[in-house]
């Protein structure tokens, strides 16, 4: 026998002896790490499961996200279409997505907690009337009333409160609108109280932009 294998043998002879000596001992802690691996091994299972769970919500949820991106696509294009066949907007008139808006105060139209037309209210309906036959013929006219956020205090013995002023002006108006020609079925008459502010309430100006 040459000297690597005599050097081999003796390396070798105290290993075996040590796995004699704890052979017991030797299978019961592999017998732990074999336990502690199937532990993990369930645990491991399980997350994959859930990614698993996880991964078929996520992608309802991605193909929901689709089907609303796909609606709201098909929403901007007919409103586009729409907007490209609506007329040109008269002066002081605003085009949005809905049809044309304009907007006055009330300032103009009535007197402070009144819902009774002004003279100069009426002669301003008369040409939004003559606009609305001459443009926009067979539109559906909505008629909204908004107030400022004061509390009805001088005028308490006609209204209850700002919806009720916003309500009674805003039926005064439909009333012009329909006198001036406007078809009845074709007027939406809203009361939106102190609602809805277009301008802050603490100053006297924002206040009157907030009558409309």
């Amino acid at each position: 026998m040459n000297r690597r294998a005599v050097i081999l043998i003796v390396v070798l002879l105290p290993v075996a002896l040590v796995a004699i000596g704890c052979h017991d001992k030797c299978r019961q802690q592999l017998a732990d790490v074999e336990q502690q691996y199937n532990v993990k091994y369930q645990e491991l299972q399980q997350n994959l499961a859930g990614s698993e769970i996880d991964k078929g919500r996520l992608m309802s949820q991605l193909n929901d996200k689709d089907a609303q991106l796909s609606t709201a696509n098909a929403d901007i294009a007919s409103l586009t279409a729409k907007l490209a066949g609506m007329p040109t907007a008269p002066e002081g008139w605003q085009t949005t997505i809905t049809g044309a808006k304009l907007t006055l105060a009330s300032d103009i139209l009535f007197a402070p907690g009144r819902a009774t037309l002004s003279q100069r209210g009426a002669a301003r309906l008369s040409q939004v009337a003559s606009t609305i036959k001459a443009t926009y013929p067979d539109a559906i006219v909505r008629v909204y009333g908004f107030t400022d956020n004061d509390p009805i205090k001088k005028s308490a013995k006609f209204w209850k409160d700002n919806l009720d002023l916003s309500a009674n002006r805003a039926m005064a108006v439909t009333r012009q609108l329909r006198k001036l020609g406007i078809a009845a079925e074709n007027i939406e008459t809203i009361s939106m109280g102190a609602t809805h502010f277009v301008a802050p309430n603490e100053t006297a100006a924002g206040k009157a932009k907030n009558r409309r």
